[in-house]
């Protein structure tokens, strides 16, 4: 992929890896399982519309996102599969979801009776899934407050109930936690669609049956889980431009305050990314990137746009050359859980926080 020499931070997207991911995750699932991709806060950083849309023609068959606006932005960009909003739609927003026809999830009576207000000023039915708490404690009606608010939507003719769900706490990481919570999905009607099998769930064998699954971080190439699964493959590499190649002598110190002092003579090489562009602070003094196939510490503090690394052993480092933090390099990859790991959070933090306004070039 060839990159303007004038860019200085970019991703590439490779459509042919979110194609693979996703006949990956249908081939886990059970047959006749419909799949609901999660495309939420801009495609997980991977862009909104452009991965929708290889999505869509992929065959995917519905969409999950995070706010109203991405949901309209969907439909201006010619998504015509439904679209659930994932979260709490505020009563400001219900008049945009109603006119973009998008499904809006319920959690509680409070909501829904909002809703009916809105539904019924607009003269329209508004679409809505029906979501159960069994264990999350962050959306979700309890099983007491769920079959009430069933009955209540059963009950408006300005609400049509298309389908219902839950949300799985731990199923990358707690198999008996999770045990627990599909007992308690048995509320869900099963004469509706209905699902719960985020992208750890959907590589496991359930314990009941699910029309939908909502996979989100397998289709970017990532497992959620150290667990063995089929082979997936990055969608995003995330790369950069050295900017300036130095000699620090023995004993200086590098970047703000003063926290790395060359412990010998050092190359080190000025990068055009920092936490601006998306780079964890806490990489500070302990991350890497790849630079012709080697791994570069990073030395100091990640700035504000710029970041050290230690190019000593990089044959000929040069201004302009390429440097990668997601990606290929030679014979090395470096991957979203990779960085995570060294900046001690996890791999969907990684790429919501790179920069919207990254160039992003596809494949």
């Amino acid at each position: 992929m060839k990159i303007p020499g004038d860019v200085r931070t970019w991703c590439e997207i490779s459509f042919p890896a979110l194609r693979h991911n996703l006949r990956t995750v249908r081939r886990s699932l059970p047959p006749k399982t419909q799949i609901l991709a999660v495309v939420k806060d801009n495609a997980y950083g991977h862009g909104l519309i452009p991965i929708t849309c290889a999505l869509a023609q992929a065959g995917c068959e519905e969409f999950g996102v995070a706010f109203v606006s991405e949901g309209a932005q969907l439909r201006g960009a010619g998504i015509r599969q439904p679209i659930l909003l994932l979260g709490s739609t505020l009563a400001p927003e219900f008049p945009c979801a109603l006119q973009h026809r998008l499904t809006i999830t319920l959690s509680s009576l409070t909501e829904a009776r909002e809703l009916v207000r809105a539904a019924t000023r607009a003269k329209t039915i508004a679409l809505v899934q029906a979501k159960l708490d069994t264990g999350m404690n962050r959306l979700g009606a309890t099983p007491q407050e769920f079959l009430k608010l069933l009955f209540f939507i059963a009950q408006q003719p300005s609400l049509d109930l298309v389908g219902t769900l839950t949300h799985l706490a731990c199923a990358d990481s707690n198999p008996a936690f999770t045990r627990r919570q599909l007992k308690s999905a048995f509320l869900l009607p099963k004469n509706l669609p209905h699902h719960w099998a985020n992208s750890a769930a959907s590589f496991q064998t359930n314990p009941f049956s699910l029309t939908h699954a909502r996979p989100g971080l397998a289709l970017y190439g990532i497992h959620p889980s150290a667990r063995s699964s089929p082979p997936l493959q990055p969608v995003l590499a995330w790369k950069s431009r050295i900017l300036l190649v130095r000699s620090v002598a023995r004993g200086e110190t590098i970047s703000y305050g003063a926290s790395f002092r060359a412990p010998r003579n050092l190359r080190v090489a000025t990068v055009a990314t920092g936490y601006a562009h998306g780079l964890p602070r806490s990489l500070s003094n302990r991350g890497h990137a790849l630079i012709q196939g080697r791994f570069c510490p990073i030395l100091g503090r990640v700035t504000m746009d710029m970041t050290l690394l230690d190019v000593t052993r990089v044959p000929n480092p040069r201004r302009g050359n390429e440097v990668v933090w997601l990606g290929q390099s030679g014979r090395l990859t470096r991957t979203a859980t990779d960085l995570a790991r060294e900046a001690d959070t996890i791999p969907w933090e990684i790429f919501t926080r790179i920069n919207p306004s990254l160039p992003r070039f596809s494949a």
